[in-house]
This record gives structure tokens, C-alpha cells and sequence, in this order.
């Protein structure tokens, strides 16, 4: 059993058992009457994902590096969300680090392990996923979610072949406004000049 705390939250890393109709996991007795979560961690296969999706409930699919979370990524969350109503079904993709190099010059700083704890924390998603590719196509081919967020900072091009993508499964594309104030690089820029920007 591992155990940590983070911010005042205990956390203990275990396997659900089945038991009965259902599945049980067990705590430290000094939990008893304590307010627990239970939270369940995801190595998700995209295309099993797209089988088990909930058809009757509006799916979202929006994609991020996620190196630097920053304003710009939780509007992003939170819009993709509120696209579907809290009752639907906000997918997130975050970039392997394959998929990054496709357009930048750099890796990530963060790990693709730490990307996907930072992206499955914010409460606006509901599932995260790899995106082995730095277009959405292939996981969209496989999702078919209702809307697809995309961001102007996107390529032109790769936004019109997820259209057309979207177009084909029935489909919308919503591109957002990029948010060029609270870019990563410029962070990543601040942080090396050392000042607060």
C-alpha cells in the first residue's frame, strides 16, 4: 500500500476488489467516518473509450501539450465542458511526447506521466487520454465525439482536416480564441528572463 499527502488530502494508491454485485476498496480504520473520495485512475485505450461512451450523453474532445497549465487551458476545460452541459462527457488528449515534436523544437519539461495527473486534477474533464499525434484526427476517428475544441493557435490546415473529419461522423468543430497573453512559451520565456509577466 502507498500512501502520501498532498494539500492536506491523504491519499493511498489501491486495487478495487470485486465483492458482491460490486467492488470494494479498503481504507486504515482511522478513516471511519471521514468524507473519502474514491477516485479511479485510467490507462485508457482510445478506441475501447469510443465503445463504451455513453451515446445518449453530448461527448467533447479537446487536445493539449499541457506543459505549463495556465489560464488559457482551464478556459479552454471549462468552455469544452460547458459545450456539453454538465451532463456530457468532456474528453481530454494530452500529446505524447512524439506528438509535440511533430511541431515544436523542444519536448515538454513535464513528463507525459505528470501531464496526464495535471489534466485528470481539473475537475472540468472527464476522461484523459494520449494523443499519439499532434493532429486529434486519429482519436476522433475513434471517439466520435459531437464537438471537437480547437484553438486559433492551431494549424489552418489541420483544423480543416478535423473538420472535414467531424463533418463525416456528424459533427462540429468550435474554435476558440488563443489566448497569447498566457502562452506557454512566454511563460517558459518569463521564467528564464526571471521576471513576473
Amino acid at each position: 500500500m502507498s500512501e502520501f499527502i498532498i494539500r492536506g488530502r491523504e491519499i493511498i494508491s489501491k486495487i478495487a476488489k470485486e465483492h458482491g454485485s460490486g467492488a470494494v476498496v479498503y481504507v486504515p480504520k482511522n478513516w471511519a467516518g471521514e468524507h473519502v473520495s474514491v477516485v479511479r485512475e485510467l490507462d485508457v485505450d482510445v478506441e475501447k473509450l469510443g465503445r463504451s461512451l455513453n451515446r445518449e450523453k453530448k461527448i467533447v474532445y479537446s487536445y493539449y501539450v499541457l506543459d505549463i497549465v495556465h489560464r488559457g487551458h482551464l478556459l479552454q476545460m471549462q468552455n469544452a465542458k460547458a459545450a456539453v452541459g454538465n451532463d456530457g462527457i468532456s474528453v481530454v488528449g494530452i500529446l505524447t511526447e512524439k506528438a509535440v515534436l511533430e511541431k515544436k523544437p523542444k519536448s515538454p519539461v513535464l513528463g507525459f506521466d505528470e501531464r496526464m495527473l495535471l489534466a485528470q486534477a481539473i475537475r472540468f474533464n472527464d476522461f484523459v487520454i494520449s494523443q499519439d499525434t499532434y493532429s486529434p484526427v486519429s482519436n476522433i476517428s475513434f471517439l466520435h465525439p459531437d464537438i471537437l475544441m480547437e484553438s486559433q493557435s492551431h494549424d489552418e490546415k489541420d483544423i480543416e482536416e478535423a473538420q472535414r473529419i467531424m463533418d463525416a461522423i456528424g459533427g462540429r468543430v468550435i474554435t476558440t480564441p488563443y489566448y497569447p497573453l498566457t502562452s506557454s512559451s512566454k511563460i517558459k520565456d518569463a521564467i528564464r528572463r526571471g521576471k513576473n509577466e
